[in-house]
């Protein structure tokens, strides 16, 4: 009985896990590069000034192919939705079914 008890145990948590992933939301596609900081002491600024300048310059390159990347999403939304609109037409086009009334 103990065996059987385990099984059912084991069936329930995977199909809780695997309800729980279906659950999630869609993957995020694009997402922003993180800002660099500058509110720091003066003198943190001065001495690590290249370090800030360099990090500055990651986060421009990082933004450009964020930018990139929010457009192919646009494109692919639009393509999207395009889509969905030519099924609702299709959709609306089919005549209902007639139904027997008593």
């Amino acid at each position: 009985m103990r065996r059987r008890e385990m099984n059912l145990a084991a069936i329930i948590v995977f199909m809780f896990m695997n309800s729980a992933a279906i659950a999630q939301p869609e993957v995020i596609r694009c997402l922003p590069p993180e800002v660099p900081v500058t509110d720091l002491p003066e003198a943190v600024l001065a001495e690590y000034r290249a370090e800030i300048a360099a990090e500055f310059e990651a986060y421009f390159a990082a933004v450009s192919t964020h930018i990139a990347c929010l457009d192919t999403e646009r494109n692919r939304a639009l393509s999207e939705a395009h889509r969905a609109t030519e099924a609702y037409s299709t959709f609306l086009n089919i005549q209902p079914a007639q139904k027997d009334l008593p």
